[in-house]
């Protein structure tokens, strides 16, 4: 093992909470390495105000650590799996993945209210297509703003009377010790979740096979089988930010079990689909569930 070993992540404080449970999972294997955790802005980051549909969707938080990793100004790249875009830089691999604590979506609200019971035509913020749209499907009278920041500026705006409601990721408020806040817990195969929701995700650089393996060790298996299910399914359908569409994803009985969904941004046209699939093949899972929906559009 090497004596240093420099992780790369974002700057919010769920980022580098993040990137502290990597360090810890790396000092199980190895207790005499030090870890350097190193911020480095997005472009997403810098952006704060336009939405994340106007401004290019998921690659925005990623392509700046993407080339401190190139220039071996860090040795693991820390992402959210769910920022990461199809279009990975060449000559890095995504290597490990850490189970989530949920991948539910969760709503806080102004005086805990649940969804059903939000005043008619009550304002949820939201910077998500896919929450938008799901949202709608359950509330169609609700009114969905968008909103932007880290999670502690979200909570704020309602407590401002910005807003009646936001919804976020159950994952990110435990990592956080803010999940006192929520009001809500939607199931994730009606409130189908982005894909890789609440999942680490782990990369280096394709040739560096010492990082390859420790990020292999520092990741859990079967997430591993899961992840790349999700995302053979996305590179197969090439959506992004723009496009409301999910994947939620589970192991049963020795097989994978997929169930996403498409709403057409242009007709609200929506479509879900499932699938199932051996352990041994968690690629080509992927690709039948991408397939299904893309005939179903």
């Amino acid at each position: 093992m090497r004596s240093l070993i420099r992780l790369g992540t974002r700057g919010s404080k769920l980022a580098l909470a993040q990137a502290e449970i990597v360090s810890g999972r790396i000092k199980g294997i190895d207790k005499q390495c030090q870890i350097e955790i190193k911020k480095i802005t997005t472009y997403g980051d810098k952006d704060q105000k336009t939405s994340l549909k106007e401004i290019g969707g998921k690659g925005i938080f990623i392509r700046e650590i993407e080339h401190a990793l190139l220039k071996n100004e860090i040795d693991i790249a820390v992402h959210s799996f769910k920022d990461i875009t199809v279009q990975t830089a060449e000559g890095l691999s995504l290597c490990g993945f850490l189970k989530p604590e949920s991948c539910c979506d969760v709503l806080i609200s102004k005086n805990r209210l649940q969804l059903k019971d939000i005043p008619e035509n009550g304002t949820i913020g939201t910077g998500s297509m896919r929450r938008k749209a799901l949202l709608k499907r359950i509330r169609p009278d609700i009114i969905c703003e968008d909103i932007r920041g880290n999670v502690d500026t979200r909570i704020n705006k309602i407590e401002q009377g910005l807003f009646d409601g936001i919804l976020l990721s159950e994952a990110g408020l435990i990592r956080l010790g803010l999940e006192s806040y929520i009001a809500e817990r939607f199931d994730p195969e009606v409130f189908i979740p982005a894909p890789g929701q609440g999942v680490i995700a782990l990369q280096a650089r394709t040739e560096d096979h010492h990082f390859l393996d420790l990020c292999r060790l520092v990741g859990d298996q079967t997430q591993f089988l899961i992840s790349n299910a999700e995302y053979s399914a996305i590179e197969r359908i090439g959506f992004d930010c723009r496009t409301p569409f999910g994947i939620f994803s589970r192991i049963s009985d020795g097989e994978i079990i997929m169930k996403a969904f498409f709403e057409n941004p242009t007709d609200k046209r929506y479509s879900e689909v499932s699938v199932r699939g051996q352990l041994s093949s968690p690629r080509e899972t992927g690709k039948q569930l991408a397939d299904q929906l893309l005939r179903n559009m």
